[in-house]
């Protein structure tokens, strides 16, 4: 293979033969100098200006999808300057769980032709066999091109292309100059419910169809005006400083919606204690409902929340993503549901006692969980008690009890 220290010994080579074919009289030995060392020179030049001009970018469109939708993989590789190159080889590789949407393996991995390793293992990285694409192309001088890949997704989260390996090569592969790049190119894949939800189910929910009666709400972020005190005001509503101004009690107004705040908390575990109920399957479904159910309250035009009995990061203590109308914010929510891991870190029952004293009467809490247990029934019972509303699903009873209807 052409390295650099072979190009300089080439040269030093090629001085020496050559001086010392001039002081010998030797015409055929200088001669084949003078080849060599045209040869060991031009390469040296390839390599110094071969990616002087070129740069590779890579990009997943589009770079938000829910499990089951198409993914591209656009690569675009530019050369901004005058000189060709000849031959460029392109090895695009894949993140884990990301395959070339060509292969359709009997179980997700990653192997040789025709042997398909286990999730946990893959080849030796010296291996011809990658997890994703090989291209030969011409680039000319001042040029643009897009390469576009379908990648199928095997499940949910957040994933980085690994790498490209490109090598720049002259007609007659004497230089190749290779480079590995590692764009900043993410993807990241949201939950969709593996079990559907029975009609049932959705009819006890505040949002959606089917759904009961519309309610009217408060719009606590948009000020109206104020208006007397009545008899039965909450005191948190009282404007104390027009009130002062006045020297009456005032109430303050807030804009009429039909869109509230909607705590969706999810309960990871199988029942209590939570370390002798890990179960991934069913708190796969559970995260599937929960990213359909934020999906239906985001285009009915609630606020949503977000807590679960497990951390995106070793001992920050349970996931939160408070409700919000920021911008954003149905992204943040989203990528918490897909970044989650689907094991659970704590009880159920403290998580949603912890979450429940900063809730408002108005906030209707969503509790997906397939088998609660004593201590979370005793919180909800105590939520309930404090008039906060309190819809209970289970991806385990309710999907038996719709079947069953």
């Amino acid at each position: 293979m052409d390295t650099a220290n072979r190009r300089e010994i080439a040269l030093v080579v090629a001085v020496v033969l050559a001086l010392g074919a001039i002081a010998a009289g030797n015409a055929k030995l200088f001669a084949w100098s003078v080849a060599v060392l045209g040869i060991a020179g031009g390469a040296t030049w390839w390599a110094r200006s071969a990616w002087r001009a070129v740069t590779v970018e890579a990009a997943f469109e589009p770079p938000r999808v829910f499990v089951g939708e198409p993914v591209t993989l656009t690569v675009v590789v530019r050369n901004g300057g005058r000189v060709p190159i000849p031959v460029l080889s392109l090895g695009v590789w894949l993140p884990p769980r990301l395959f070339p949407a060509d292969d359709d393996p009997s179980d997700d991995g990653v192997g040789y032709r025709g042997l398909w390793l286990p999730p946990d293992l893959a080849p030796r990285e010296v291996s011809s066999a990658i997890r994703g694409y090989r291209r030969r192309l011409f680039l000319p001088g001042r040029s643009e091109v897009r390469l576009t890949f379908p990648v199928r997704v095997a499940g949910r989260g957040e994933y980085w292309l690994r790498r490209i390996e490109a090598q720049a090569s002259d007609p007659f592969d004497l230089a190749p100059v290779a480079q590995e790049i590692t764009p900043d190119a993410a993807l990241l894949v949201m939950p969709e419910p593996r079990v559907a939800l029975p009609a049932s189910v959705r009819r006890r929910l505040p949002f959606g169809v089917p759904v009961r009666a519309a309610r009217i709400f408060e719009e606590r972020e948009r000020f109206a005006g104020v208006r007397a005190y009545e008899a039965g005001d909450p005191l948190n509503r009282i404007h104390w400083r027009l009130t002062g101004h006045a020297g009456e009690l005032q109430t303050k107004l807030f804009e009429p919606t039909r869109g509230a705040d909607v705590l969706f908390a999810l309960d990871l575990a199988v029942g209590e204690p939570f370390w002798d109920s890990v179960y991934p399957e069913i708190a796969e479904d559970t995260i599937g409902w929960a990213s359909f159910l934020c999906r239906i309250a985001f285009e009915s035009g609630w606020r949503v929340g977000l807590v679960a009995n497990t951390h995106l990061t070793r001992g920050r203590g349970p996931l939160r993503v408070p409700s919000s109308l920021a911008r954003g914010h149905e992204g943040a929510v989203f990528a918490a549901l897909a970044r989650m891991p689907n094991e659970p870190t704590a009880d159920m029952g403290p998580v949603l006692r912890e979450s429940g004293r900063r809730l408002s009467h108005e906030t209707t809490v969503v509790l997906i969980t397939p088998r609660p247990g004593p201590r979370l029934r005793q919180e909800v019972a105590q939520l309930r008690a404090r008039g906060t509303s309190v819809v209970e699903l289970s991806p385990l009873s309710d999907v038996r009890t719709g079947a069953g209807a």
